[in-house]
């Protein structure tokens, strides 16, 4: 791990780090021809955001969305599809609400990763 350690700070609920989320990663695995979607449920922790405005790629259809930017030592999926098995954007529930993660930077030498999630309407967690 790279220096100076900041994955403490993820988790120090004085600058609103600690924040516990559930994370469903669905994978679908190709299967006689068809595909068999597996959930994975997972249990992390971290500090969530909202997503500053201005770093938002936004069009007129989109300008109510509601984005977060979440810090974790947790590695995000954004999706991935290797012909042989789909793995979907994971989705992050969090206070309630559902949200899908667009975007993952892995800062995995200084043992965090950041996501940013949009949410996922009409969805019940």
């Amino acid at each position: 791990m790279l220096m100076p350690d900041v994955t403490d700070i993820l988790d120090d609920p004085e600058v609103g780090g600690g924040v516990t989320f559930t994370v469903t990663r669905n994978k679908s695995v190709r299967n006689r021809g068809g595909y068999k979607k597996t959930p994975e449920k997972y249990t992390a922790t971290g500090n969530i955001q909202p997503q500053d405005m201005n770093n938002q790629s936004s069009t007129a259809e989109d300008l109510l969305n509601e984005s977060i930017v979440i810090y974790s030592t947790f590695l995000f999926q954004a999706g991935s599809n290797t012909g042989a098995s789909i793995v979907e954007a994971d989705v992050v529930s969090y206070n309630g609400l559902s949200w899908r993660v667009t975007r993952v930077d892995n800062w995995h030498d200084w043992g965090f990763s950041r996501a940013y999630a949009t949410r996922i309407m009409d969805v019940k967690t």
